[in-house]
């Protein structure tokens, strides 16, 4: 799966994430700007495929179609990360702000990289729920 021109920060999101999701294709164009949508996916995939964060998000927040609004985005990205966060006893250096703008791309995939760890760790994340 991993794409022999792409950064090592892709490839390392690549190589973390491939052995627990089938969709979304993690390419390294969506990879190297993820859009939001993109990032609703693989989290909701990660969540469906290992159990982890089941219970975080409320209704709507289960749809990427209904969170359009900007602060909406920055509300769900901040739920998963402080999930993460609790979940592996580490800080992750990513802004939500500028994961929406696109912004940061390196950061984003760090998150994901650690979102994988969080997810195949076999910590029980009711705490961080």
């Amino acid at each position: 799966m991993a794409e022999a021109d792409a950064p090592e920060w892709i490839v390392s999101t690549q190589q973390a994430l491939e052995g627990i999701i089938k969709r979304p294709k993690l390419t390294a164009a969506l990879l190297s700007k993820p859009p939001f949508r993109f990032l609703h996916d693989i989290v909701s995939e990660v969540t469906r495929t290992t159990g982890f964060a089941d219970g975080l998000f409320q209704d709507d927040e289960l749809q990427s179609g209904k969170i359009k609004e900007k602060e909406l985005k920055i509300s769900y990205l901040n739920k998963i990360i402080k999930c993460v966060e609790v979940a592996t006893g580490s800080s992750i250096a990513v802004r939500p702000g500028k994961v929406v703008a696109g912004m940061e791309p390196e950061n984003t995939n760090a998150f994901l990289v650690q979102l994988a760890r969080a997810a195949t760790s076999g910590v029980d994340n009711a705490r961080a729920v």
